[in-house]
């Protein structure tokens, strides 16, 4: 059914309600050209136009439905208080609505109950019956399901900090005698695996500050140890949790079923004290805290990082220094002699990734276009890049989609970021096993993982999975969960760039400070746990 909308009107109407700035499109047509559906989606410039991506348009060949996508910014989206009300678009992709946010605009009827639409979406719809844990995930308090989700599931997010060592650094500390006495090693030993304890990994980075470890004649620009704080990947977490306590960016993890704050730990509070040492002796710049995840990966391309946290080596320097870098085991506390790495709360299946305007003439025909992107040859384009753009050979093998890792001078990341619009997927075990074969550097990840990473996950922890809450519970995480997330990374963010590191009082009168919020907070998560474990249960009898 073609709703013969016209451009020049949705753009009228769409500039006239965005304030902050126009909708853009790079597809310009004339009066005369006919669309179904007008969906806005969040992308940075450096992405390629949707409208151009052969995954859409070959998607626009199987369905019949011909598409405008509109585009946002980042934060060109994020200063839009309420994108529901921006005139002329019948979808938003990327939409990243919350719980409480998804749940509103549905009981207003803004955005569509998509669970009463299913008779329009098959795909969808068997996906929900055998995966009763993504139903149950994705629900609002009413039980009705208000978003399609992202679901990539590789076991990879759980763990998304790998620590990596500057072996040349270290060749050159051994070749010119200036190895630390606390450390004892052969070049023989510099090899993927190598185990060290954090005084020893300390040690070593102490050097790295203090001599002119890359020959430039300065000692200045050696970064001895990198990451990007409170970021999903390559952050601080392991490096605390190798104190004895299960952290991660959102120090709230569940450990043997309860609900737990890694704040409250006497060993978290002894990490923080640590690090103040070391950033106090230069070993970790304030840079760490401070720079995002694309600037970490420009500063660390000539080699000039010490050592670095990040899941691979192959994306932070580099194609011609890979070489001088291995990956360390975890550190080992040199009190207990155990290895300990938190569980981060990285989701597999991410609520909220796009929502139906109710406004939307034709719900059953744009819920039909996006039922295909749950496909397997699909969902694997909009992840990584369409066949035609070389993210894929062109031929499969065995009736599996082959990961092409050859894009000249691009690396994978940069290849990825420009031609895959990511999205609405659909990236199970099953996909991997029978339909697409997993990129040769997320197999790496898996295996460097599961060799030297899991193994010391903390005893008993897991991640806090999507969570069902009621309205009132909703309402009051509202109230105290963002701020108290943001009281405890300024706390430890201060405390470790101070001058001088924080006491046992100044500890404890910030748990004190903050004692309503992480009690309140801890008690809706656990009582959303049990329930989603009781629900799990129930559906799977």
């Amino acid at each position: 059914m073609k709703l013969k909308k016209l451009l020049p009107v949705v753009f009228a109407g769409a500039i006239a309600a965005v304030s902050v700035a126009s909708l853009t499109a790079c597809r310009f047509v004339d009066d005369e050209d006919y669309y179904d559906y007008t969906i806005l989606a969040v992308k940075e410039e450096t992405v390629k136009d949707y409208n151009t991506m052969p995954v859409f348009e070959e998607l626009e060949r199987v369905t019949g439905k011909e598409v405008l996508w509109t585009f946002n910014t980042s934060t060109q989206y994020s200063n839009n208080n309420d994108p529901v009300s921006i005139r002329g678009i019948d979808a938003i992709y990327h939409a990243g609505f919350s719980d409480l946010r998804l749940y509103n605009y549905g009981r207003r009827n803004r955005i569509v109950a998509i669970d009463q639409y299913l008779d329009s979406m098959p795909n969808f719809s068997a996906i929900l019956e055998a995966r009763p844990d993504i139903a149950e995930a994705i629900k609002s308090p009413d039980g009705h399901i208000y978003s399609l989700p992202r679901v990539e599931e590789m076991g990879l997010k759980a763990y998304p900090n790998i620590l990596f060592l500057n072996k040349a650094w270290v060749e050159k500390l051994i070749d010119g005698g200036n190895m630390p006495s606390e450390v004892s090693l052969e070049k023989e030993e510099l090899v993927d695996g190598l185990k060290l304890t954090r005084n020893q990994f300390k040690a070593i980075l102490q050097k790295f500050n203090d001599l002119d470890m890359d020959g430039d004649g300065t000692t200045t620009n050696e970064i001895p140890l990198s990451f990007v704080s409170g970021n999903w990947q390559g952050n601080e977490s392991d490096l605390i949790a190798s104190f004895g306590v299960p952290e991660n960016t959102q120090h709230k993890t569940i450990v043997n079923g309860e609900v737990v704050f890694t704040v409250e730990d006497e060993n978290w509070y002894n990490a923080v004290v640590e690090l103040n040492d070391w950033y106090n002796r230069g070993l970790i710049r304030s840079s760490a805290f401070t720079q995002t995840q694309d600037e970490f990966l420009a500063r660390g391309q000539d080699g000039r990082y010490g050592s670095f946290y990040w899941w691979e080596k192959e994306t932070v320097v580099a194609s011609y220094l890979r070489d001088d870098y291995i990956m360390l085991q975890p550190l080992v506390d040199d009190e207990t002699g155990r290895q300990y790495v938190g569980v981060s709360n990285e989701l597999e299946i991410e609520k909220g990734e796009c929502v139906i305007l109710s406004s939307c003439s034709d719900i059953e025909g744009l819920l039909s276009y996006f039922d295909k992107f749950f496909e397997p040859d699909y969902s694997a384009q909009l992840n990584y890049g369409s066949i035609e753009s070389g993210a894929f050979l062109d031929e499969k093998v065995d009736g599996k989609l082959i990961p092409n890792d050859d894009h000249g001078n691009q690396s994978a990341d940069d290849f990825r970021m420009k031609n895959a619009p990511y999205g609405v997927v659909y990236l199970t075990q099953e996909t991997w096993d029978n339909y697409v074969e997993m990129e040769p550097r997320a197999k790496l990840r898996l295996e460097r993982l599961n060799t030297w990473v899991k193994p010391y996950t903390y005893e008993g922890a897991t991640s806090i999975p999507n969570l069902n809450y009621t309205v009132d519970q909703l309402n009051t995480l509202n109230r105290y969960e963002a701020s108290l997330a943001n009281n405890i990374t300024a706390w430890m963010v201060n405390r470790i760039t101070s001058t001088s590191p924080p006491t046992v009082s100044d500890w404890q009168n910030f748990l004190s400070t903050n004692r309503q919020s992480i009690d309140t907070v801890k008690s809706i998560n656990q009582e959303a746990y049990d329930n989603y474990l009781e629900a799990i249960e129930q559906e799977t009898a």
